[in-house]
């Protein structure tokens, strides 16, 4: 089943009171409520534009694709790259969490170059 995770984003971006975020990005309350509740279904191609580039994402970002029973063992189906490994954003933000707040410069310096590169 394909599905809308905005939440999953947001998550990325720690952005902590999405409710807020979306209102302050000229969503109407009730969309807004819908994105940051995670119970938005489907949206129109404009709503889609707008979430990009109020989160610098990609479509594709907002999508996950839960596999049937059926499917779940078809490893070459395309939709398989918007399978999503909530366990590895966990990691990642735990590993942050972790590091030496005078190793964090370093790692900003790194992350700084692939985003240039």
């Amino acid at each position: 089943m394909l599905k809308v995770n905005i939440l999953r984003v947001c998550g990325i971006r720690s952005i902590n009171k999405p409710l807020s975020f979306f209102r302050n990005h000229g969503f109407s309350s009730a969309s807004a409520t819908r994105m940051a509740g995670g119970t938005m279904n489907g949206f129109s191609l404009e709503t889609v534009e707008k979430l990009c580039l109020a989160l610098n994402c990609t479509p594709n970002d907002l999508l996950e694709w839960v596999p049937s029973k059926d499917m779940a063992a078809n490893t070459t189906h395309s939709l398989n790259t918007l399978k999503r490994n909530e366990a590895l954003l966990n990691t990642v933000a735990q590993l942050v969490n972790s590091v030496p707040l005078e190793k964090l410069e370093r790692i900003q310096e790194i992350i700084q170059k692939e985003l240039e590169g």
